[in-house]
């Protein structure tokens, strides 16, 4: 076989990694939604980096003007029910007064100080102790993102093991930043990289278990969790670079994994395979670290997706909801572990900064006052019941899960062969926005359409949300002609929560 040399394949590649500006001007005159989004997003073509997020999560995305709860308005008016809720940061939904109200409060006494102690800070910090699973005695450490409270982990577990290798999940995503990024096993990631790859190269990655597509071709639960026992037996062979089985030594630090994958299509494993992997991290000696950066904070209908499994990890990390829209991540964990280096181990100007404690203070008070995570667990079950009414209407609808508002359906060209609708996916997720609702489309083979709206969502909301899903998923079927699968008269898909 003859590989195409560097210099003949780079420009190629490359060009179809992007497309060009006038793709995108073609984007927003066929889709923006009014004059003034039309305007704001050729100004935005004109004067930021293509590299942002702007023309990649949607063909053309709304320009959003203001909110309240979980209902969005764009510049131009157009109104939307927010299934998104800005990546599941916006927990408590848009323009709550409460949280604005703490937020400028603080801000008009002191708005940063370096990252030096202050009481709110203080109150906050035993607060998220109290909430780590199992009533565990646990500390925190505050970061600002996502990806630094990941690799604040990374640098945590390896400090206090001594061990180089962190095992994770194919399809895990723990952030961009360059020791993150090492965790993220996006290919169009990983190419923005070249040529020098992510700085962490001490990562090795296994199958996570999405049942619907099973790595191993097995079908849960007659596999018995085939995917751990297959991780487990590498642990027992000195070819593998573990452990030496002999010496009972382990190369391993940390087992650092979404316990429920977002951005790979909201893909929730069966609970088993969490308590399996658990079991295997302390078997092994090994620390087990859940990355709840987006399942976290009552979005799965418990304060951290891990609970569900009952597994109590060594170290938890957690952003975006936290603060309700003000960037503020915390590793939370074993006070041994997190007390195990010593001051300014790792540091970061703007961690645990006042006006976001304050933001995340006033968050813990109204999910204790107004049972958040309860509505979250209630309303979880009224969407995912509405989602699997639309399975029995839709063939294209392969998979349906849900736990909580952590929601997602998987399209397909055909049930028997499961064969990705990924084209689809892709126009109904746009189509979905000219119809009033805002979700994202992702998946291994971008057919899964993701749903994570504000936990203060209704059932009047849903229903809004259901109906256009409904009328998009029906156009999208007559669109590209998929034609309803053959089955017995009576029955029908049947969709499955874990």
């Amino acid at each position: 076989m003859t590989v195409e040399s560097f210099e003949k394949r780079l420009l190629d590649e490359r060009a179809r990694m992007k497309p060009t500006q006038e793709m995108i001007r073609a984007r927003i005159r066929k889709h923006a939604r009014g004059p003034r989004s039309r305007q704001i997003l050729l100004d935005v073509l004109e004067s930021e980096s293509l590299g942002h997020l702007d023309f990649a999560l949607f063909a053309c995305p709304p320009v959003i003007d203001h909110g309240k709860g979980a209902i969005l308005w764009d510049v131009d008016g157009n109104e939307y029910v927010d299934c998104h809720a800005g990546f599941a940061v916006c927990a408590l939904g848009h323009g709550n007064t409460e949280i604005g109200q703490a937020i400028a409060s603080q801000l008009g006494r002191v708005s940063q100080f370096a990252e030096l102690p202050m009481e709110i800070r203080a109150e906050l910090a035993r607060r998220m102790a109290a909430r780590f699973p199992g009533g565990t005695p646990a500390k925190v450490f505050f970061g600002v993102t996502g990806g630094e409270a990941v690799e604040i982990a990374m640098k945590v577990v390896r400090w206090y093991t001594g061990k180089p290798l962190i095992l994770t999940q194919y399809g895990d995503y723990h952030g961009r930043t360059s020791g993150a990024m090492g965790l993220t096993s996006k290919a169009f990631m990983l190419a923005y990289n070249w040529p020098v790859p992510p700085g962490d190269q001490a990562i090795i990655r296994f199958p996570f278990a999405y049942c619907y597509r099973c790595p191993y071709d097995k079908t849960y639960p007659d596999c018995n969790i085939y995917c751990v026992h297959a991780l487990e037996r590498q642990f027992e062979s000195k070819e593998a670079p573990f452990r030496n089985p002999m010496a009972g030594v382990s190369n391993v630090a940390a087992i650092l994994v979404e316990p429920f994958q977002a951005s790979a299509g909201y893909i929730i494993p069966p609970f088993e395979y969490l308590q399996r992997l658990a079991a295997l991290a302390e078997a092994y000696d090994i620390l087990f670290v859940s990355d709840e950066v987006q399942a976290g904070m009552g979005r799965t209908g418990r304060m951290w997706a891990i609970e569900h499994a009952n597994v109590v990890p060594d170290l938890l990390t957690t952003a975006k909801s936290l603060s309700n829209g003000l960037p503020m991540s915390l590793v939370i964990g074993r006070p041994e572990i997190l007390d195990s280096w010593g001051p300014g181990a790792h540091s970061t100007t703007f961690a645990g900064y006042p006006a976001a404690a304050a933001g995340a203070n006033k968050v813990l008070d109204i999910f204790e006052r107004d049972h958040v995570i309860e509505n979250a667990s209630e309303r979880g079950r009224y969407f995912l019941n509405g989602l699997r009414r639309l399975a029995e209407e839709h063939p294209s609808v392969g998979d349906t899960q849900g736990t909580g508002l952590f929601l997602a359906i998987e399209l397909v060209r055909d049930r028997e062969t499961k064969e990705p609708a990924s084209e689809e996916t892709s126009w109904a997720s746009q189509e979905c926005l000219n119809k009033g609702l805002i979700c994202i489309s992702s998946g291994y083979y971008s057919n899964r359409l993701c749903f994570a709206p504000p936990l203060v969502i209704t059932e009047a909301e849903i229903d809004r949300a259901l109906e256009a899903l409904d009328d998009v998923i029906g156009a999208m079927e007559r669109r590209f002609g998929l034609r309803p699968t053959r089955r017995p008269k009576g029955t029908t898909p049947q969709g499955r929560s874990m």
